[in-house]
């Protein structure tokens, strides 16, 4: 989803290795370079909770998916006869206006993909990594998925 959303792969930036590890189970989590709507950003975090049980079922997931889908639908049929957005429609164009203004977004193609960072399968086999938690304010916060940022080199 993250990729689908902000065009970049997750951790683009940094090396794959044992600090992004100690980083993640810190709470380290992909950050967007654009506005997201909030009830989306909520799923991707419940779907990158550090405890495993906090975390949706596909068929959850599908439920939802098909919800949106649905009063989507629904809103576009309506469209021109009413006003009654969906709470998802109105934060989607919101998150639209704001990133149509916004100067700060980066294009995909300007991000430069650290030489270290690896996206295919292969094992880890890292040593004293901590226990996994989520980051401090995890899920008072909002506007991003981390509240923390990687301590690898850029």
């Amino acid at each position: 989803m993250y990729v689908v959303i902000s065009g970049l792969p997750p951790y683009y930036n940094v090396a794959h290795d044992e600090l992004l590890a100690l980083d993640i189970c810190k709470g380290l989590r992909p950050e967007f370079n654009i506005k997201v709507p909030k009830l989306i950003l909520h799923i991707i975090k419940s779907c990158l909770d550090a405890n495993p049980s906090n975390r949706p079922y596909a068929k959850s997931l599908s439920r939802t998916f098909n919800e949106f889908l649905n009063d989507f639908n629904k809103d576009t049929k309506s469209y021109s006869e009413s006003i009654n957005k969906t709470k998802l429609i109105k934060q989607i164009e919101e998150a639209g206006q704001i990133n149509n203004n916004s100067s700060t977004n980066s294009s995909p193609l300007t991000n430069k993909i650290h030489p270290e960072a690896i996206y295919k399968s292969r094992p880890f086999n890292y040593k004293n990594l901590t226990e996994p938690k989520n980051s401090d304010g995890y899920y008072e916060i909002y506007d991003n998925i981390s509240t923390i940022k990687c301590s690898g080199n850029n």
